[in-house]
C-alpha cells in the first residue's frame, strides 16, 4: 500500500468502492455576471431649460444647454418660415451628419 492509496482507492482492487463523482457544473448564465455587474444607466432626465433637439434622419432626441447647443449649430441655416417640422439645417449630435433638425425648448 502506497501512501496515494489513503486520498483516493484504486478502482481496480476487488471489493473497494470509488466515490461517485460530482457531475460537470453547467454554464452559469446569470450567477457571477449578476452577482458582480451594475445594471446599465438609465436615461438621464431633461433638466429644465434645456434644448431638446430631434434629428429628421435617425430620429433620436437629443438633449443640450444652450451652450452646447451654440457651439452645435455653427453654422447651421434655420428656415422656420418654409420648413415648419424641421426647420433648422445642422450637424445632429446623435448621428454626426447634416441633416434637418427640431429644436425645442423643454417646458416641464
Amino acid at each position: 500500500m502506497t501512501d496515494f492509496d489513503r486520498i483516493k482507492p484504486r478502482a481496480t482492487e476487488p471489493g473497494v468502492r470509488r466515490r461517485a463523482t460530482m457531475p460537470a457544473p453547467r454554464g452559469d448564465t446569470e450567477g457571477k455576471r449578476a452577482l458582480f455587474s451594475q445594471p446599465a444607466p438609465g436615461p438621464a432626465p431633461i433638466p429644465f431649460g434645456a434644448l431638446v433637439l430631434t434629428c429628421s434622419r435617425c430620429g433620436a432626441t437629443t438633449a443640450m444647454t444652450m451652450i452646447q447647443a451654440l457651439t452645435a449649430a455653427i453654422p447651421s441655416l434655420h428656415l422656420p418660415l418654409i420648413r415648419r417640422h424641421h426647420p433648422s439645417w445642422m450637424r445632429c449630435p446623435a448621428c454626426e451628419r447634416r441633416t434637418w433638425v427640431r429644436v425645442s425648448a423643454r417646458r416641464r
